[in-house]
């Protein structure tokens, strides 16, 4: 065995590690604290309906350049949803650094 083999093993072992710990602690925290994690529930509960609104209002019409490329009407709606939320956030956090902004000047 290599010293690069032993220093790879190390650093797959360090990196499993960090994974592990940065996604218990923040759950430990969560309950901890429970005013917390209602904020949490509800900022994915607008996730959630976001994502519904978005893809109830996106089109799934297949085009033959989709179809060749072998992509489903369920692929489609996907992709038009992500467009869609991607769209919604946006353009509401451009809406809100505005809208903070302004609210900064009158105060």
């Amino acid at each position: 065995m290599e010293l690069i083999d032993i220093g790879l093993y190390v650093l797959y072992f360090m990196v499993a590690a960090a994974i592990i710990i940065a996604t218990i602690l923040p759950i430990v925290n969560l309950f901890s604290n429970p005013k917390s994690l209602i904020r949490i529930v509800i900022g994915a509960a607008v996730l959630l309906l976001a994502f519904f609104a978005a893809y109830s209002v996106s089109d799934g019409t297949l085009l033959p350049g989709w179809i060749a490329n072998q992509q489903t009407e369920f692929s489609i709606k996907m992709i038009g949803a992500g467009l869609i939320m991607l769209y919604i956030f946006l353009f509401g956090s451009i809406i809100a650094m505005i809208f903070s902004e302004v609210n900064k000047l009158f105060k």
